[in-house]
């Protein structure tokens, strides 16, 4: 009786090779060359991802934020501090540019200044807790966590801040 050699290496490779293609069901259409891009008002189209559509209304809200600042010379750079934040927040979840900031805002006395920043920071500050925990993405729910700590952090300062 001849002797049969067990299954050789190459075999042995080959076979674990084709399971692990079969295991991974490799569709053969998402190879296929001649499978363009999908236009964004077709039907067949997949759906706005939810993140785009949160980082969308997060950017709408840092706008909303900035231009509702007051300036108040009582304030000193308060204001100017809570933009450069704002704006940074901004650059990091989107490459569109900046919109200036103009002297939007009201023209308030101290108290009334500083009671409205304080009452706008933490409405951004909750509607940036709102959006961590709608994130989908991990890398997302970090930044907009940071995000909301930094108001926090400035919120804090906001609170010790005395009067010239």
């Amino acid at each position: 009786m001849p002797h049969r050699p067990a299954a050789t290496r190459r075999t042995a490779i080959g076979a674990t090779l084709g399971a692990l293609l079969v295991a991974t069901g490799c569709d053969l259409d998402d190879l296929d060359p001649r499978g363009g891009p999908v236009p964004a008002g077709s039907p067949t189209a997949p759906p706005v991802d939810a993140d785009t559509a949160l980082v969308a209304e997060v950017v709408a809200d840092l706008d909303a934020t900035i231009a509702a600042l007051p300036h108040a010379r009582s304030l000193g750079d308060l204001p100017d501090a809570l933009i450069a934040l704002h704006l940074t927040h901004r650059a990091a979840l989107t490459d569109d540019p900046a919109p200036a900031p103009g002297t939007g805002g009201r023209r308030l006395a101290y108290a009334p200044a500083l009671r409205r920043v304080r009452t706008l920071e933490r409405a951004h500050q909750g509607r940036l807790d709102d959006a961590c925990l709608a994130a989908g993405s991990g890398a997302l729910a970090s930044l907009l966590a940071s995000m909301s700590a930094a108001v926090a952090q400035r919120l804090a300062s906001v609170s010790t801040a005395v009067p010239r």
